[in-house]
């Protein structure tokens, strides 16, 4: 059962990632994207993540790993699972566990990137459509990301590829973003909606941090004219924005804070 709840602490974000996935692949759905908010680990004064998307993976495989732990039902020194990079460059590996039916294997593919969606297709026809597939923080963002649309650097598969990524629906998805100045995570648990949470620290202890659920907005399932003119309000014009599900936007996430009870506008 999916929890609207935001997760406290590493350990229940794996949790609730893991019981959407199991709620998810238990209605049928075994196409999934992940996103997890990653421990950061090597950072400097000037970055965050020095070492990109490989650093990243870095972090987000012993996540993954412990969801896999959960969805497999298994201990973890009692999980089987093979670890295999399929592109050097960038780092980006897949995890595939074994289940006790050869149908409750998954493959976890950790910080795919445009580069490597075909071997992303590749796998996808490995694994089947019985079984459960998870693309991990995908790297992609627009569809120029796949190329131009003019035959170049992409050519004929541009738009196949493009389809591909855009079909793993957000079944666990936890990001931090910053709108006017206010830390704000969203948050989206299979069946849920979108949830968005501002972060709220005491004045008095800035130890203490709740975060607040401020709106919710239901998933967006195809690319309806409502989500045309959302994409267009929100400043992209130019067709390329890939489809997001209707991810809560700046806009949207602004007039969330602004319809607070007691809102005060900031100097």
């Amino acid at each position: 059962m999916a929890t609207s709840r935001f997760p406290t602490s590493p350990e229940d974000q794996v949790r609730q990632a893991a019981i959407a996935l199991k709620d998810a692949s238990n209605d049928g759905k075994k196409r999934h994207s992940i996103r997890l908010l990653l421990p950061i680990i090597g950072a400097t004064e000037l970055d965050d993540w020095p070492g990109g998307a490989r650093q990243m993976a870095v972090a987000a495989a012993p996540l993954i790993n412990d969801v896999l732990t959960i969805v497999q039902d298994v201990d973890t020194d009692e999980l089987k699972l093979q670890d295999t990079v399929i592109d050097e460059s960038d780092g980006v590996r897949a995890l595939f566990s074994q289940g006790t039916d050869p149908k409750e294997d998954v493959c976890a593919v950790l910080l795919p990137s445009a580069d490597t969606s075909q071997k992303l297709q590749d796998l996808d026809g490995q694994v089947g459509d019985k079984r459960n597939l998870l693309v991990v923080n995908s790297q992609w963002k627009r569809k120029s990301d796949f190329g131009n649309s003019f035959g170049f650097f992409g050519g004929d598969k541009r738009e196949e590829k493009i389809n591909f990524v855009e079909k793993f629906e957000p079944t666990f998805h936890c990001s931090n973003v910053m709108v006017e100045g206010d830390i704000i995570r969203i948050l989206r648990t299979y069946p849920g909606p979108w949830r968005v949470y501002l972060r709220s620290v005491d004045p008095e202890d800035e130890t203490n941090i709740e975060w607040i659920e401020i709106g919710s907005k239901e998933l967006t399932m195809s690319k309806t004219a409502d989500w045309e003119k959302q994409v267009k309000e929100d400043g992209d014009n130019d067709g390329g924005k890939l489809f997001d599900y209707g991810i809560p936007g700046y806009r949207e996430i602004e007039d969330m804070i602004k319809g607070r009870e007691g809102y005060v506008p900031k100097s």
